[in-house]
Parts: structure tokens; sequence; C-alpha cells
């Protein structure tokens, strides 16, 4: 049985890191994903806020819109 866990897109800047790493480099995970170095290279150095959905969907995750009520209102 495999491990479904959700995360926050800020934490996916380490699975990125980790993936990059694996792969050999920027150039290498680029090549492997078909997404552009400069767009990885962006993400990695925080200038691609939030992380582009492609960069994500490459890791094997999805985004999903959650709405959490707003404490303090009266609706």
């Amino acid at each position: 049985m495999s491990d479904i866990t959700g995360r926050p897109i800020a934490s996916m800047k380490s699975v990125l890191e980790d993936a990059v790493s694996l792969a050999g480099g920027q150039r290498a995970w680029s090549r492997k994903t078909g997404i552009n170095q400069a767009d990885v290279s962006q993400a990695l150095n925080g200038k691609k806020d939030p992380m582009p959905e492609s960069i994500i969907n490459a890791l094997g995750y999805v985004t999903q819109i959650v709405c959490i009520p707003m404490r303090g209102q009266n609706r």
C-alpha cells in the first residue's frame, strides 16, 4: 500500500531539490521531465513563487484548491 500524503506547496521546494539531485542536476531533471531548466532554476531559487503547477505535476503531485473558513468572520 502506498503512502499518499498532502504537502503544502511551500514544502515542494525540498521535494524538487531531492528530485534534481537524484537525476544528476537541473539539466538532467529538465531533460527527463521536459520542463525548461530556467523554470527549474527559478523555482529552486524562490524566483517562481508559487512553484509552477507543471513542476509540481512532474514531481508526482497535483494541486487542489481548498476553501477554509476564516476565524472571526460572521457570515
